[in-house]
């Protein structure tokens, strides 16, 4: 009801200034929300934009154990030579807790 009065400006002086306050805070509480907005967009921007960069195709690794390799594997670096003398893979490592040499080669 005060703001139809507000818009009509016929009131007295008091209720003129009350007016403009309402005023005041009306266009604060918009300007506050348009910040909220673009600030949101922003956001929304540059989480999309990181999201869009340049994708890689990451070839999937498969693992098999080694059928060559004896013994406990204590050392990834001798796992991967005798895995590349396997036909078929190109490395291998040390996994798991009985400490078995797995090989690898991409899918």
């Amino acid at each position: 009801m005060l703001w139809f009065h507000c818009i009509n400006n016929s009131l007295s002086l008091s209720v003129n200034k009350s007016c403009s306050l309402i005023s005041s805070i009306i266009k604060f509480q918009m300007d506050r929300s348009s910040l909220s907005v673009s600030v949101t967009f922003f956001l929304l921007l540059i989480l999309l934009t990181t999201e869009m960069g340049p994708m890689s195709a990451e070839a999937k690794t498969c693992e098999t154990q080694s059928g060559k390799f004896k013994g406990m594997c204590m050392s990834s670096t001798n796992c991967a030579s005798v895995c590349k003398s396997e036909p078929g893979f190109d490395g291998g490592h040390c996994q798991g807790f009985r400490r078995q040499c797995v090989c690898t080669k991409p899918c």
